[in-house]
């Protein structure tokens, strides 16, 4: 193809640069289709740092998640003390040891549980019943669940 003024380059519309660009791959001219590309004119942006953002949904993704946890340790704990009692304390140890956890992860962080109630998920009123039952959480287990989550975080 002959050469085009650089002028023309620099007034094409998006459209008729996709245009000229596929028609240039079709005839297999790797010079015009670069031409095309580097002609282009660049478009500058900017945005809230993704390192900030990413962790920052992450962190409410796992509260999400830990709330959930919870629940269904509550919920476990109910069901057992009605279906076999022999098995209502292993939630409440399950319960101790994923709240101990997610504090873990928000003291690594840096971040005050208590801003972070108010913020994050609502807790269910139901944790209320079983507080008073909840076993010291299991030093091991919760350290080994905070290091879980804690890859979420990374």
């Amino acid at each position: 193809m002959k050469k085009i003024s650089q002028k023309v380059y620099a007034t094409l519309t998006p459209t008729q640069r996709v245009a000229a660009y596929v028609e240039a791959l079709a005839r297999g001219d790797e010079d015009e289709v670069q031409r095309l590309r580097s002609s282009c004119p660049r478009v500058e942006y900017r945005r809230i740092d993704p390192r900030f953002t990413i962790r920052l949904d992450t962190l409410f993704a796992l509260a999400m998640a830990t709330e959930a946890d919870l629940k269904e340790s509550a919920l476990g704990f109910f069901v057992a003390m009605r279906l076999d009692p022999t098995k209502a304390r292993d939630y409440l140890q399950q319960f101790a040891n994923t709240r101990h956890a997610w504090q873990t992860i928000l003291s690594t962080f840096g971040v005050d549980a208590k801003a972070m109630q108010s913020v994050g998920p609502p807790s269910s009123p139901f944790f209320e019943f079983i507080d008073p039952l909840i076993p010291k959480p299991d030093e091991e287990a919760s350290r080994k669940l905070s290091s879980e989550m804690l890859r979420f975080l990374d």
